[in-house]
């Protein structure tokens, strides 16, 4: 029998994620303003199984604010919201900011994610590593087949998350390969932790199917 991730085990009819995409650098110095330069964004979706639609329900940027305010709304969310996943990305500075959030504020339910180039199928459907250039892709057909639902009153967050969907554009690399970026090195942060809500419902989506 194959082995099943936990989250995954017992058949559900939807799914509630929380992803973050982190800004900043752990300093040794608490001066309370510990996140500069881009946002640090938080993106929550549910996905309904039975309508087939991924819900948008959060949409969150902490600018020039303190990591503790950030660990303070994510303690929040666990309470309130109750997701089956949450995840952080650890790319660059991100592995230093899950264990600060780890060791200081005991959010330990938070698992590291990354975002990788090049992975295949089978590395994809693993873990909880992802593919820029195939999640962006899927994300985009899954826009433009209806698959999303946003808020009808959006907040001021949730809306600069969806402006920021038409501005990813594909970029080709030095080594001749394809990826998105936000044009003109716009604010993409909301978007990229989207893209992580979107691996893990994928995940899911494979599972369910493999368990029918």
């Amino acid at each position: 029998m194959r082995k099943t991730t936990a989250i995954w085990k017992i058949k559900m009819i939807g799914l509630k994620v929380i992803m973050c995409d982190p800004a900043g650098k752990v300093s040794p110095f608490n001066d309370g303003h510990d996140i500069r330069n881009d946002p640090f964004a938080i993106v929550g979706a549910e996905f309904d199984l039975n309508k087939y639609k991924i819900k948008w329900r959060l949409a969150k940027q902490f600018k020039k604010d303190s990591f503790q305010n950030v660990a303070m709304y994510l303690k929040d969310i666990k309470k309130r919201i109750k997701p089956n996943f949450m995840g952080l990305e650890t790319n660059n500075n991100g592995g230093d900011i899950l264990k600060l959030f780890h060791k200081k504020y005991k959010l330990n339910y938070i698992h590291g994610v990354t975002m990788s180039g090049n992975l295949t199928e089978k590395t994809r459907s693993k873990g909880y590593s992802v593919d820029k250039y195939f999640i962006t892709n899927w994300f985009k057909k899954k826009y433009k087949e209806g698959m999303f639902e946003f808020p009808r009153n959006p907040t001021e967050d949730m809306k600069e998350f969806m402006n920021q969907i038409p501005k990813i554009v594909p970029v080709m690399t030095a080594n001749g390969s394809t990826t998105y970026r936000a044009y003109r090195n716009q604010h993409d942060d909301l978007f990229l932790a989207a893209l992580h809500c979107c691996n893990i419902i994928r995940l899911f989506i494979e599972e369910q199917e493999r368990m029918k």
